[in-house]
């Protein structure tokens, strides 16, 4: 039995030769040898365990919102969370919910339900698995506040995670190595639902007016280094509006990059490499990615 096919028989639905630049945000990226989507947890879990047996390379990807995908593709599978969007909102002021579900779904529907500290997520893309993953933040909160226990596949087992148990820093969680979030669940408070409405339109007014985001760009590309935000950075050392190829860093916002059309990944990596020097040799500071990069390098 070929490997799709096993994936095939528990249900999932299996794409070959799937070109990545139709998944990210971004729209860039080769194809990737197979893409395959559960339809639910159970699905999910018993895929994670067919690759945990083969030789096979593999990655899980949610919404492709901070991925970039190597020009050459992904030799391999890619497991796609995108179908995984069950929520939950218990009795005691928790919420979970499962790893493909979007942080800005949590957002709405907590607010409509009374509930107040998820406001922090408004706006930022992609889904609870990439979010508990880099300990995802704006609007001056992030995961790790509202965090209150994680489930994880490790070593083909399933792990429940406090989370007093998990070391929580700037865009890092500490998870066991090569796990995968399965779900999470979320501590909030009763609230004032029209207020946290007020902050919610008041932090997406502010994205909107500062962020390209009708563009197509995989949100901010550098973590902030100490003393300095990237983009005020990447302005200073005259890149914003700097572009390579079909790639630029935005005219709005210089730590995003934007795709103005036909923009490769190289072209965004090439730009990655151009800020990492220009901020190392002029300012001596050494700018780390918040963007994952996927794939084959050669």
């Amino acid at each position: 039995m070929t490997l799709a096919s096993k994936f095939e028989k528990i249900g999932c639905e299996v794409k070959s030769k799937y070109p990545m630049d139709k998944y990210t945000w971004l729209r860039v990226g080769g194809e990737a040898d197979l893409l395959v989507t559960p339809a639910n947890a159970t699905q999910f879990k018993e895929a994670l365990d067919i690759l945990h047996s083969s030789k096979i390379n593999w990655v899980v990807l949610g919404e492709g919102s901070n991925t970039i995908v190597y020009d050459r593709g992904i030799t391999g599978v890619v497991l796609s969370t995108k179908k995984l969007k069950k929520i939950e909102i218990l009795e005691d002021q928790k919420v979970t919910a499962e790893t493909g579900v979007i942080l800005g779904t949590i957002l709405n529907k907590t607010v409509k339900e009374g509930l107040t500290g998820f406001e922090f997520a408004a706006g930022i893309p992609g889904t609870v698995g990439g979010g508990v993953f880099m300990n995802a933040g704006a609007n001056e909160g992030e995961i790790k506040d509202v965090i209150d226990r994680v489930w994880v596949w490790h070593d083909g087992r399933e792990i429940e995670l406090l989370r007093k148990d998990i070391k929580f820093e700037y865009r890092k969680a500490h998870l066991p190595p090569r796990s995968v979030v399965l779900k999470a669940k979320f501590a909030l408070k009763s609230g004032n639902k029209a207020q946290s409405e007020r902050n919610v339109k008041q932090y997406m007014e502010k994205r909107n007016e500062t962020q390209p985001i009708t563009m197509t760009n995989t949100g901010s590309i550098f973590k902030n280094p100490p003393d300095i935000a990237a983009g005020r950075l990447l302005e200073e050392l005259g890149l914003k509006g700097y572009g390579i190829g079909g790639a630029k860093f935005s005219d709005l916002h210089a730590n995003f990059i934007v795709n103005c059309g036909g923009a490769s990944a190289q072209d965004v990596l090439d730009l990655i490499e151009t800020a990492k020097k220009e901020a190392l040799s002029k300012r001596d500071i050494k700018l780390e990615t918040e963007v994952r990069v996927v794939g084959d390098i050669k």
